[in-house]
């Protein structure tokens, strides 16, 4: 599908949630494991498209295998395209969602496993090795004591990033935040601030101190963050460069590119040639190999893909939703 026909069905919709009164979760990861992996891939009928602020007791990383996803967190939005990943430390109160369209996924770690420098959010490199063995675990029974050594490599490929996740910042000033929320949730609108600041009743005045204070940068910055950020969702999904440039609200493709090379150091082909995973390849033919069985067989501690993930809360359980 090409960019000119996408709908609000075609990218999700990045509304700041409330933070005043997250859902408590608990752990995730069943003993003696050390993480385990939920992989949603869209192909149920769609709900809620956000459930809400909510914790959990263990560690979270979220990335996307096919797509993108948006992930929620007190301090801003951040936009996840494949490559990318971000962890979320225990207890830290967050929301995401996943493309309709791409492959969403949540590795939650043991919080005796979580890395215990990792106090705050942080953008975690998630390449394709790293992808294939987390998807392995998901999809393969295998004895208990080879799947314990599997997730301790795993926890130890874990890295930084060297090239940051995208930020938007979100203005705690109250009276900002429906304005905000607005923005997010129409990123291509071509309303001025003044027109945005008169459908809130508020004063360009005003806006413009608010978004200076709270965020560090004036009003048109931010919203040129929530465009590129959104254009990354669009990029991920596979649509051509000049039809998203148009989408945002460019009329020639280069100034697109040069405003995202701006905010994110590469043009667009760049950006997605450094971030890309190639499609995973179809199983091969042939019957399937007997299952070793184990109580982690049974259990299946990784088996989230494309299913209810086990003792997984079900206030946060869906397709895409998290």
């Amino acid at each position: 599908m090409s960019v000119a026909h996408v709908s609000g069905r075609d990218h999700v919709q990045a509304v700041p949630p409330r933070w005043s009164a997250p859902v408590i979760g608990g752990a995730e990861v069943p003993s003696p494991y050390l993480l385990t992996t939920a992989v949603f891939d869209g192909s149920e009928p769609m709900g809620p498209l956000f459930t809400g602020a909510h914790t959990h007791t263990d560690g979270l990383l979220v990335w996307p295998h096919a797509g993108s996803m948006t992930l929620h967190t007190p301090s801003g939005v951040r936009r996840l395209v494949p490559g990318q990943g971000l962890w979320v430390p225990p207890g830290t109160p967050h929301a995401s969602t996943a493309d309709p369209s791409g492959v969403g996924c949540y590795t939650y770690v043991a919080r005796s496993a979580s890395p215990v420098t990792w106090t705050s959010p942080r953008a975690v490199k998630v390449g394709r090795a790293l992808q294939e063995m987390l998807l392995h675990l998901d999809a393969t029974p295998m004895r208990d004591d080879l799947r314990l050594r599997t997730q301790r490599v795993i926890l130890e490929m874990l890295q930084d990033d060297p090239l940051p996740v995208l930020e938007v910042p979100v203005p705690a000033d109250w009276r900002i935040h429906a304005l905000a929320e607005d923005v997010l949730r129409d990123p291509y609108s071509d309303r001025s601030l003044e027109e945005w600041a008169a459908r809130h009743a508020l004063s360009v005045r005003t806006v413009t101190r608010v978004f200076s204070q709270d965020t560090g940068m004036s009003f048109t910055r931010w919203r040129s963050l929530v465009r590129m950020s959104a254009a990354m969702g669009l990029l991920a999904q596979g649509h051509p460069v000049n039809l998203v440039a148009h989408r945002c609200g460019y009329s020639a493709t280069s100034a697109f590119s040069a405003a995202f090379r701006r905010v994110t150091g590469a043009s667009p082909t760049e950006y997605l040639r450094e971030r890309s995973v190639p499609a995973p390849a179809e199983p091969a033919a042939g019957p399937p190999e007997p299952p070793v069985r184990s109580t982690g067989d049974t259990a299946r501690p990784d088996a989230g893909r494309f299913a209810t993930h086990p003792g997984r809360d079900t206030t946060h359980r869906g397709p895409g939703v998290h």
